[in-house]
């Protein structure tokens, strides 16, 4: 289904965590606000900012993409 709005997952280093709701065409840095913030400016540069963001993803702030 095709709407105006995506839904994403915001965990990690985040104020609060979870479920977030933004128009199409919002960026990573729109969810990561929407999610309360940053818990430190440094936990940023874990992530590219200006990415569209596609509804169903995860977005885990300041944790590498490798285990």
């Amino acid at each position: 289904m095709v709407t105006g709005e995506v839904v994403v997952h915001v965990g990690g280093a985040v104020k609060k965590p979870g479920l977030v709701r933004l128009d199409s065409g919002s960026r990573v840095a729109d969810a990561i606000e929407k999610a309360g913030g940053a818990r430190s400016p440094r936990f940023l540069e874990s992530v590219n900012l200006a990415r569209v963001l596609v509804d169903g993803e995860q977005i885990m702030l300041g944790q590498s993409s490798t285990s």
